[in-house]
């Protein structure tokens, strides 16, 4: 297993499924079932049980299909003080404070009656 924690083993594990996905997607066009297998294949060759390795996945392919020409907020390049959004049919990044994201859709006018949280 991992010296990290469980979460930082299962993280490392669907991100090894998610990199076996794009780099074999296009050997399995129209054949999704397959390509399934041969992920649980190759993470149960890593020593992940089976169920785990069903699960990780079905995740890192719906994230697979979630980079298909949807823009998405990148998490591990994120920070606590900006957010960095992906475009990924034009292939751009966006790194926006997290401040002016309150400024632009959160923080309230003077006057206006509190939201609740």
């Amino acid at each position: 297993m991992s010296n990290g924690t469980p979460n930082d083993y299962l993280d490392a594990m669907q991100a090894a499924a998610l990199a076996f996905l794009k780099r074999h997607e296009a050997e399995h066009l129209g054949r999704s079932q397959e390509l399934f297998n041969r992920g649980v294949d190759y993470l149960q060759q890593m020593g992940v049980p089976q169920h785990t390795s069903e699960r990780l996945v079905a995740r890192a392919a719906d994230q697979l299909e979630a980079t298909k020409g949807h823009r998405f907020l990148d998490i591990d390049a994120s920070t606590g003080d900006v957010a960095v959004l992906v475009n990924p049919a034009t292939g751009l990044r966006y790194r926006v404070p997290v401040l002016e994201i309150f400024e632009a859709l959160i923080d309230e006018s003077p006057g206006a009656q509190s939201a609740t949280r």
